[in-house]
């Protein structure tokens, strides 16, 4: 057995099946590491390439992830981290702002979150049964000057035997970013859905890039985006999911404009009081049929989340 923690959420601690890993003898992590939520990374620059990509996603009611940039209109979070957990429901995209260079309670850059669209076979009720479509695409709407340099993409399945960097805003340090430099891949799972990792991936990390350099040394690139931690052994290693996996759902919307996005903003930010009380328009979901491919701008499902009073 093993326990799963997801990393945008304070306080889950849920024991389930350990998920099955595919580890080389020598890969296994033999230094102990403390448990999910207390190792944290150094403090680094949050204005600085490639970290200023990273930000801070904040969801209205004190709660927050963080996010990747992957492109001037686009960033990658978990799904999870757009629950309002006192409903199991979808937040309204309104509630949700993206910081970028966030440092001593100060950012470069500040963007609305326009749209964003969770794959169908994400269930809010069944997060660690379906943690493999556990990732969101964030339609992004810029309010000040800045242009922040995205990371590439790097769809490439080979990530072995390569120097991986993560950074995110930890609950614990939450004024500044944090990151570890110098992590490596453990393994994957049978399935090739996860990817697992030493990365040093605190409470609050859900939605933070695993980075490697380009080949041509010349930018970094997003290999996979951490969801969770998993206990293995007396060890503690980062789960993440391949962008391998994900590019294959969004290269429509991002290279074609072709995007169907489950939840637009349409109005005024809720408040805090209006979203813990339950006044503000929430999301219940109608999915779409199976066949459906959302992002490819499909009309079964333009609005596969309805907003209700």
């Amino acid at each position: 057995m093993g326990s799963l923690f997801l990393l945008g959420l304070k306080s889950t601690a849920i024991l389930i099946a350990t998920l099955a890993v595919t580890v080389s003898a020598s890969a296994q992590p033999h230094r102990a590491v403390k448990p999910p939520g207390l190792a944290e990374g150094d403090i680094i620059g949050a204005k600085d390439y490639p970290w200023s990509a990273i930000g801070k996603l904040n969801n209205g009611v004190g709660g927050s992830c963080t996010a990747v940039l992957i492109s001037e209109k686009y960033a990658l979070t978990a799904a999870h981290c757009l629950v309002f957990r006192n409903s199991g429901r979808y937040l309204p995209a309104e509630s949700l702002h993206l910081v970028l260079g966030y440092e001593k309670q100060e950012f470069r850059e500040h963007y609305r979150i326009a749209a964003y669209y969770v794959p169908p076979a994400y269930h809010p009720e069944k997060p660690y049964e379906t943690l493999a479509s556990d990732w969101a695409l964030l339609s992004l709407s810029a309010t000040g000057p800045a242009r922040p340099r995205p990371l590439d993409i790097a769809a490439e399945d080979n990530i072995h035997d390569r120097n991986l960097m993560t950074a995110g805003y930890s609950h614990r340090i939450p004024y500044a970013m944090t990151a570890d430099q110098k992590c490596t891949l453990v393994g994957e799972s049978h399935d090739h859905n996860f990817v697992f990792d030493t990365c040093k991936a605190p409470s609050g990390y859900s939605g933070s890039p695993v980075i490697v350099a380009n080949p041509n040394k010349r930018g970094f690139a997003v290999a996979a985006m951490h969801v969770a931690n998993q206990l293995w052994q007396t060890n503690t290693i980062a789960v993440a999911i391949p962008m391998r996996t994900i590019w294959p759902k969004i290269r429509s919307c991002m290279e074609g404009g072709k995007c169907g996005f489950q939840v637009i903003a349409h109005g005024q930010d809720p408040t805090a009081a209006e979203l813990l009380s339950g006044r503000a328009k929430s999301y219940q979901e109608v999915r779409p049929s199976a066949s459906a491919e959302c992002v490819a701008g499909g009309d079964a499902c333009l609005m596969s989340l309805t907003g209700q009073p």
